[in-house]
């Protein structure tokens, strides 16, 4: 099963470019359509900055109905639309676009920027929910005046700064987490 997946961070899309700061690793998880919604196989890739885009080959999954469930270094993880998809193990290429609208995730779990829905970022700590320890992860990073290519970094310009803590402060009052069936 092969799936052309569009997806865009908010803390790291620009409406003003249309692009992603960077490039960035994405794991893509194919889960069982029905409870307990096990894992049937997962894959990784590179989401291409210009398009949003990366083509993601899952190897080990039969034909079934899935859901698509997508984790980001310091997003929230995000299930695809209810019900989930069906795909056929037979080499097709399978379009999803999280970016094209809210009900193209679980419960319209992202947030509108520009035209363009986007995951929500602010969990560096990955616990599914953002809030006051998510905070404190950026917060003493903007502190020390972090950089790289770490967690905190929620705009994906490798500083962590008070733009990154502007991101996560607004998505833990919102009470900002995991949606899934």
């Amino acid at each position: 099963i092969k799936i052309n997946l569009s997806i865009a961070m908010e803390g790291m899309y620009s409406s003003v470019s249309n692009q992603l700061a960077m490039r960035d690793t994405v794991k893509v998880y194919l889960r069982n359509s029905t409870s307990p919604y096990s894992i049937k196989d997962s894959a990784k890739a590179v989401i291409d900055s210009l398009t949003q885009t990366a083509l993601f080959t899952f190897s080990n999954a039969p034909s079934g109905t899935y859901y698509i469930v997508a984790n980001h270094r310091n997003c929230i993880e995000t299930w695809s639309r209810t019900g989930g998809e069906t795909f056929i193990a037979d080499g097709s290429t399978y379009n999803y676009s999280f970016v094209s609208g809210s009900s193209q995730a679980y419960g319209s779990n992202m947030t509108l920027k520009g035209s363009k829905w986007c995951i929500y970022s602010g969990d560096p700590n990955k616990d599914n929910t953002v809030d006051a320890s998510d905070l404190s992860l950026v917060d003493n990073d903007v502190n020390f005046s972090t950089s790289g290519y770490v967690a905190t970094d929620l705009t994906g310009d490798n500083f962590v700064d008070t733009d990154d803590l502007s991101i996560v402060d607004n998505n833990s009052y919102n009470a900002i987490g995991i949606i899934r069936p």
